[in-house]
């Protein structure tokens, strides 16, 4: 397998800090600058690059000693190569870190060496060479006798430097209980595509999960061997396949499969003795036609499954438990009006208990608990930027482990609630698992990248032509287009390490505008009319940003809000929030930055550029309606029902909306305030993208289209 240096390195330009296990670079005064942004793969590979500096190392050797397998195609050994080139500033024209040998394989060129503690007078030749980040050597003034005092001067201030150096990384590391380890991943699954959902049969033997293929329509439920690797794929389809869950007997995997939105199934699979073939696949209960793929979990005692499930007529879903023996179904959760609903549970391991993931108004996690002797709830923590897709007990119980955001897992105790930081990852981290035998296993990886297309509106233009104008990087998360020609876009990145809200100007200037101090979930940016200020849904909270203005919180800390947007005029924003338990249309005045209701039957309200029109959803019945400068309301053909809202964009001729058309794509539908008809722009994204902006004037479309990413299933090493 791969190897990891054990000392401190020069690395070219960079410095290997080993107790981090990462690449960074240092200013004059000791502070880290740059930290090379690799994922655990990556890292593992300039490891073993570094280790074997000056050696042709073959794609053979880096399949045995890196992937730990010998079937990765040469296209995923590419792709790290070019993240490695990427991450070091490497040219592979002009290469000063990595070669490539035609034909053959590659070759760490940069120089390497060993940064050695002074012992006495004698320092290795590194040694001497070594400026140390903390410490700026100082010139010595001339003297009797300068060559041997000006020897003695560097040797004694090399050495102090070293010894700070070792104190700085190594020393205090180990004294510090608050600086906690960072994970080691070793590779479960290699496909191409995603892997997620993954769960352990209870001898620990097997690991079932879906894959996602590239073209986010096709999904796997597979079936792989941890003692082999071996691996079938048990289910393949357009269907949505989600959230499967092992029998306590370990011969039957429950799972939920999702068609079109018009059909909802509970169903089991059974294999044969050797976990080989499946031999029976079959319905076990039917779930809410609007139900989107959650989380099963099977009770240790096999006696009970609990899923999720969104009743007819519900924006949210609910957890219900299903009796093997027979009988009525329960509903066991009842969360607000102003949630999602309940997405994800897991029994704890003695079964006496269940935690949940509940949605906290569409912006953040909340991990509840519940006895099952006396069907209690409890909150148990209030996530903030932080949204797991799965979480799981620890500890024997007495904890729940959760990742807390792409660069930590952490762990809340039952009985106190303290929340602790359990180790640190390398790479983003999307939910967790824990095993009958007690080893950690996690989703880590890229769902995609971004690329936004500029797309002249096929409603204007017969023969539309297409442009990309923006491509993210894998630190991109949000990007929205100003609505004015030649104004800057706004980017939600991740690049210095937190998220913040950058201007991509189109001369290429770039300015920061936020000032985040920890990790953040945004839903969504929008700008004024004039494309000056912008708009942002920061968790449960609605900012105002601008160039060279301080950002501005607009709501109130014990509002919930979503879907903000402006006045025509931009005179005003609006936004919905919630108010004991239901949703109401908040008005708020700009320049007074003062507060009031604006509608109490009403979740959602946008209003058009010109003031001519607004669109808002009726909490009574769940529709849309189109409100006219006159007073006319007209029904809206928007599908208003399901676990999550549409995107619609007002506009002075039409109203753009999404339209779901595939549990992976949805299309983009004009409605013309005019005439009341619908019109098909014939512009598809994924499912999980589904944002897109439209210029004031109508003229281009800014659609959001997905490179597929890669995620893998790996099991946690944590550092004893």
């Amino acid at each position: 397998m791969s190897s990891k240096p054990e000392q401190h390195l020069k690395v070219g330009d960079w410095w290997y800090l080993p107790q981090q296990d990462k690449l960074v670079k240092f200013s004059a005064a000791g502070e880290i600058t740059a930290t090379a942004d690799l994922d655990n793969l990556c890292q593992k590979a300039v490891n073993y690059f570094i280790v074997n500096a000056g050696r042709l190392i073959t794609r053979d050797e880096i399949l045995a000693d890196v992937w730990g397998v010998r079937d990765v195609s040469d296209g995923r050994i590419s792709r790290v190569i070019r993240v490695l080139r990427v991450a070091l500033g490497d040219d592979s024209r002009e290469p000063t870190y990595i070669e490539t040998i035609p034909k053959r394989g590659f070759r760490f060129i940069a120089p390497v060496a060993e940064v050695m503690l002074a012992q006495g007078a004698e320092l290795s030749t590194a040694a001497q060479e070594f400026t140390p980040p903390a410490v700026k050597p100082q010139q010595v003034a001339a003297k009797p006798r300068p060559s041997l005092l000006r020897n003695l001067g560097l040797i004694s201030l090399a050495g102090c430097a070293l010894l700070y150096l070792g104190w700085r990384y190594l020393y205090l590391p180990m004294q510090d209980n608050n600086i906690k380890p960072f994970a080691r991943f070793d590779p479960i699954s290699s496909m191409i595509g995603l892997e997620y959902n993954a769960a352990v049969s209870p001898d620990g033997r097997h690991i079932v999960y879906n894959h996602l293929l590239p073209d986010y329509e096709t999904v796997e439920l597979v079936l792989q061997n941890l003692e082999n690797f071996e691996t079938r794929v048990m289910l393949s389809g357009k269907d949505l396949l989600s959230g499967p869950t092992w029998s306590p007997d370990g011969q039957q995997i429950a799972y939920q499969r999702i068609v079109d939105e018009k059909q909802c199934e509970i169903r089991v699979i059974t294999l044969d003795a050797g976990k080989t073939t499946l031999a029976k696949d079959e319905l076990l209960t039917n779930c809410g036609a609007k139900s989107l793929g959650g989380r099963l979990s099977w009770s240790p005692d096999g006696a009970y499954l609990v899923y999720p499930h969104t009743p007819d007529g519900l924006q949210h879903s609910v957890l219900m438990l299903y009796p093997f023996a027979g009988g009525k179904q329960e509903q066991l959760t009842i969360p607000p009006q102003t949630s999602q609903g309940d997405f994800a549970v897991r029994f704890s391991k003695k079964g006496d208990q269940l935690a949940f993931i509940r949605d906290d108004g569409g912006s953040a996690g909340q991990i509840w608990l519940m006895d099952l002797a006396s069907r209690s709830s409890r909150l148990l923590l209030q996530l903030s930027g932080s949204y797991p897709m799965n979480i799981d007990w620890y500890d024997n119980d007495r904890k729940i482990i959760y990742p807390t955001s792409s660069a930590t897992m952490s762990v809340v105790d039952v009985s106190t609630g303290h929340n602790a930081v359990l180790f640190n990852t390398f790479d983003t981290v999307a939910d967790t698992l824990v095993s009958q035998q007690g080893r950690i296993y996690s989703t880590v990886g890229q769902y995609r990248k971004t690329n936004i297309l500029k797309v002249e509106n096929p409603l204007f233009h017969q023969a539309s032509a297409t442009e990309q104008v923006f491509q993210s990087s894998r630190s991109e998360n949000i990007a929205e287009m100003n609505p004015v020609e030649g104004g800057p876009a706004a980017v939600l990145t991740s690049r210095s390490g937190l998220p913040q809200i950058w201007l991509y100007y189109p001369d290429g200037r770039q300015q920061q505008i936020s000032n985040f101090t920890e990790s953040i979930i945004s839903k969504g940016m929008e700008f004024s009319p004039d494309g000056r200020h912008l708009l942002a849904n920061i968790g449960n909270e609605v900012w105002l940003f601008a160039e060279g203005e301080a950002p501005l919180k607009l709501t109130q800390s014990e509002q919930s809000a979503r879907d903000p947007g402006w006045s025509h005029d931009g005179k005003y924003i609006y936004f919905s929030s919630s108010n004991n338990g239901r949703w109401q249309i908040m008005k708020v005045n700009i320049s007074m930055l003062q507060q009031e209701v604006y509608a109490s039957d009403l979740d959602y309200f946008k209003e058009s550029p010109d003031g001519q029109y607004q669109v808002g959803r009726r909490i009574s019945d769940g529709g849309y309606q189109l409100t006219r400068q006159d007073g006319t309301v007209v029904n809206l053909p928007v599908e208003s029902a399901g676990f999550a809202l549409p995107q619609m964009i007002l506009r002075s001729q039409y109203l753009y909306f999404s339209q779901r058309i595939h549990e992976n794509k949805t299309s983009i539908l004009a409605y013309e305030l005019q005439t009341g008809e619908v019109h098909d722009l014939k512009l598809e994204m994924n499912y999980s993208l589904k944002r897109f902006s439209v210029s004031i004037n109508e003229k281009y479309v800014y659609s959001l289209q997905g490179t597929p990413g890669d995620m893998d299933i790996v099991e946690v090493k944590i550092p004893e």
